[in-house]
């Protein structure tokens, strides 16, 4: 093992050489897959020749994108397609949104329905939500894998409702511009709706150049007991990605350095006030206090920058 990654870490230095040779470019690695951005072909394919010679590895060619004068649009049709094929809903009937705000979703304490399956279709949506540019169903699909142990009528009927969406939004993208190339951010927090619920739900999205580039629906680690402690929870998690974005900015050559203040909306004007305010509630569980000096600390160093969004304008509502 020890040789292992010796001879990676030589080969590593290797590359590091050959990017010193060459002009800057950009290369993504997400576990075996690696991608490459660069505007000039022969520097892609000097770099491609260099891993195939040191690295087993295959040649895919050129990213799956919709080019036009506009930009670039990144889609997953092929895969929606797939989905919907592997599991029988091909030919369903279209539906105009991925969830009814009006179901409420509780556990199931009696016998379940079909588990093998349901899990294998949640599987499949939590990689199409999560990475393959489909942040519109990463809500509803977060919220139906809390039921994947034992799924009951009502959850069927809600995944097969994300299931007919799909199949009328084959074709939706994330389309991306040049501008704005200003890294902008987006926080809300879902209340507790259910009395069978115990945590609120936290929820972002950042956008760059005019689309999507990081989105995320998770339930919160902590109990709070008011929209505001709910809202300066989700802050907290959303200032927390918004630094790492800005971290990443720094090394990539795109907008204006130094990085300006990423620009935090929130539609919660109390969670906005506490953050902006000096005092801290001795009522507060030291959780809360935690998170709002973390916001607040980012907030004084001009990290972010937090000002107040109307709820309908709230990309992360």
């Amino acid at each position: 093992m020890r040789n292992l990654i010796i001879l990676r870490h030589r080969q590593a230095l290797l590359l590091m050489k050959l990017i010193n040779v060459c002009t800057t470019f950009i290369m993504c690695l997400y576990v075996d897959d690696i991608l490459i951005f660069k505007t000039d072909i022969e520097v892609i394919n000097e770099v491609k020749s260099f891993l195939s010679q040191n690295f087993e590895m295959k040649d895919l060619g050129e990213a799956d994108l919709i080019k036009s004068e506009n930009g670039i649009t990144l889609m997953q049709s092929h895969y929606v397609e797939k989905i919907l094929s592997q599991f029988g809903y091909l030919d369903s009937n279209p539906s105009p949104t991925p969830y009814d705000t009006s179901k409420i979703t509780r556990k199931n304490k009696g016998p379940g329905r079909g588990q093998l399956r349901y899990s294998q279709i949640i599987g499949s949506l939590m990689y199409l939500a999560a990475g393959a540019a489909r942040s519109d169903i990463f809500f509803v699909v977060s919220k139906l894998s809390w039921f994947t142990s034992n799924p009951r009528d009502d959850h069927w009927n809600m995944l097969k409702r994300v299931m007919h969406y799909l199949r009328g939004t084959m074709s939706h993208g994330l389309h991306y511009t040049r501008y704005p190339k200003v890294l902008e951010g987006y926080s809300d927090a879902n209340w507790i709706f259910d009395f069978n619920e115990m945590k609120a739900t936290s929820g972002y999205v950042f956008i760059l150049g005019g689309a999507a580039v990081s989105w995320r629906s998770c339930e919160q680690t902590i109990l709070i007991r008011s929209t505001v402690k709910a809202e300066l929870t989700a802050l907290d998690t959303s200032t927390i990605e918004a630094e790492w974005l800005r971290e990443l900015l720094m090394d990539v050559p795109v907008g204006e350095k130094p990085i300006p203040a990423i620009l935090m909306n929130c539609n919660n004007q109390p969670a906005i006030a506490k953050v902006n305010s000096a005092k801290d509630n001795a009522k507060s569980s030291r959780h809360v206090r935690r998170r709002i000096k973390s916001v607040r600390k980012l907030s004084n160093f001009r990290v972010i920058a937090v000002q107040y969004i109307n709820t309908a304008k709230n990309l992360a509502d």
